[in-house]
């Protein structure tokens, strides 16, 4: 789920610029919030 996110970051900025750690940061922050709504929706 993480590195999809990831690519998907890279992917919207054309892949030009960024860093692959940046984005997989990024996407955990946004994995983990995904999550949390889901679990306190549930």
């Amino acid at each position: 789920m993480i590195a999809e996110t990831a690519y998907f970051i890279a992917e919207q900025r054309g892949f030009v610029g960024g860093s692959p750690l940046d984005d997989w940061l990024q996407a955990e922050v946004l994995v983990d919030r995904l999550l949390e709504k889901e679990q306190g929706e549930a």
